[in-house]
């Protein structure tokens, strides 16, 4: 069975195969452990082997996503009801106070709606419907790396 060589620090040291531990002797200085978690480097406290825990990758919003994941995402989180998410001629009203007196300004605004099909993190758009919304900027990337994994 797999056995780990711990030095007087409680390190392992080296992996060996020890049939039976009970008759197994040590070099000077070291004690014996098995088990499944044995490996190099780790630490046995007590007896047991001290199974470092790995802090979770950190979630880096994507620089772009597209269309149909934001639609979801907007559509799921309330935002936008399901027909102005399939409806792409139907300008959702929680963005209407983006649209102001200036029709061709208006025009732009809706054709750029009706015709996206990449959204990057750092367009206006996004920056501009997040502050409508109310949304942090940190928010606006939870929703990015929700719509990533779509």
């Amino acid at each position: 069975m797999k056995t780990g060589l711990v030095n007087s620090n409680g390190i392992i040291e080296n992996i060996i195969v020890v049939d039976d531990i009970n008759s197994y002797t040590p070099p000077d200085g070291f004690t014996a452990i098995q088990g499944d978690d044995v490996f190099i480097g780790r630490l046995v406290v007590n007896g047991s082997v001290v199974v470092p825990e790995i802090p979770p990758e950190p979630s880096v919003a994507p620089s772009f996503i597209t269309a149909t994941q934001m639609l979801i995402v907007l559509q799921a989180m309330g935002f936008i009801t399901e027909t102005e998410a399939t409806d792409r001629t139907q300008f959702p009203t929680a963005f209407g106070a983006l649209l102001g007196e200036n029709a061709a300004q208006n025009a732009a605004i809706k054709i750029r709606w009706a015709n996206l099909t990449i959204v990057e993190r750092n367009d206006s758009l996004v920056t501009a419907f997040g502050s409508l919304l109310s949304l942090t900027s940190e928010q606006i990337n939870t929703m990015f790396i929700q719509a990533a994994a779509i």
